[in-house]
């Protein structure tokens, strides 16, 4: 079944998604973790467990029928120290785990994850708009384009906020916070559980999504919009760890170091030798001169030099001069 949708339809498919990643966006991060929840709206659409005004209420279960992928990556870039706090995760240890990058396999995996799920299917994230679908959309653009074409994605705390504002109380937004963890405790009067960890975060986002159901069905149903039309955090190949980049500029430097101590050392004059070295390491006019054969010239001239200067003082100071 492939992932054609189409606008007018209600969205029959919820995937809640949540993103850990190297850093903030300004430093062009990867991903280190990945955690998908598809969930069907009927899931959602039984009776409203809403909180009581000025208290709260226990946390709903999750739903039963719901399918799961969570995917630890490695990121090929250094970790901040601050994202690495809040994660949990690092580069070494993901290195070490024996993660795999953000490559075409995770994309297929992602698709596959996806192209089970019964259409129109909608991405939801906790500031997504801002981060995760960016972030998502720049790391596919790095394996294949278009990878998720017929999705549709909605961000929770813009939904959050709409539902504030059109509510019977009509709660005022404006010095609200809606970060995850505070929307939680609002809720259910606790802080979520597993807190920056990508499933955590994600049952946190289900769990808050449970608690008035209908209306942010029917707030995504008219405000979900293609997660083709997101634009990449930053274009691919631009989040390349400059370590990685200057090691790579090491290894070519010591590549180009070996090459041309294995021209100088062959001591291959034929012509089909000098027809292969590359005109910049061709040998001079003296080429009957091997190379190695100057730099010991060379060597043992400035070893001689100085001791031919000293021996030449020391005769100038103890011989008599005569005028």
């Amino acid at each position: 079944m492939g992932l054609e949708a189409a606008s007018s339809r209600p969205m029959e498919t919820l995937v809640f998604m949540d993103l850990e990643a190297t850093g903030l966006p300004f430093s062009q991060p990867k991903v280190t973790e990945l955690c998908l929840v598809a969930v069907h709206r009927h899931a959602l659409e039984g009776p409203p467990a809403a909180p009581p005004a000025g208290g709260s209420s226990q946390v709903p279960q999750p739903p039963r029928v719901a399918d799961k992928l969570c995917v630890c990556v490695a990121p090929g870039k250094a970790c901040s120290s601050a994202a690495s706090h809040l994660t949990g995760l690092n580069t070494a240890m993901l290195t070490a785990h024996r993660r795999r990058g953000f490559d075409s396999g995770l994309v297929d995996l992602v698709q596959a994850f996806l192209q089970r799920q019964p259409p129109p299917v909608c991405l939801v994230a906790h500031n997504g708009d801002r981060f995760d679908f960016p972030l998502l959309q720049a790391e596919l653009s790095w394996a294949r384009r278009d990878a998720l074409r017929g999705v549709f994605c909605v961000d929770s705390i813009a939904a959050l906020r709409a539902l504030d504002r059109s509510g019977p109380s009509r709660e005022s937004s404006q010095r609200k916070s809606y970060s995850l963890g505070n929307v939680y405790s609002r809720l259910y009067g606790q802080a979520p559980p597993d807190t920056h960890t990508a499933e955590g975060d994600v049952l946190a986002l289900v769990s808050i999504c449970q608690a008035r159901p209908q209306p942010l069905l029917h707030w995504i149903d008219t405000h979900a919009r293609p997660f083709s039309s997101v634009k990449p955090m930053y274009e691919a190949g631009a989040g390349t760890d400059q370590g990685a980049a200057c090691d790579t500029e090491t290894k070519t430097e010591r590549q180009k170091v070996r090459a041309a101590t294995k021209l100088a050392t062959s001591g291959d004059t034929s012509p089909a030798g000098r027809k292969r070295r590359p005109r910049s390491e061709a040998p001079s006019r003296s080429g009957s001169i091997p190379a190695t054969s100057c730099l010991n010239t060379f060597h043992l001239l400035a070893t001689l030099v100085p001791l031919v200067v000293l021996t030449l003082a020391v005769a100038l100071y103890w011989v008599p001069w005569s005028f």
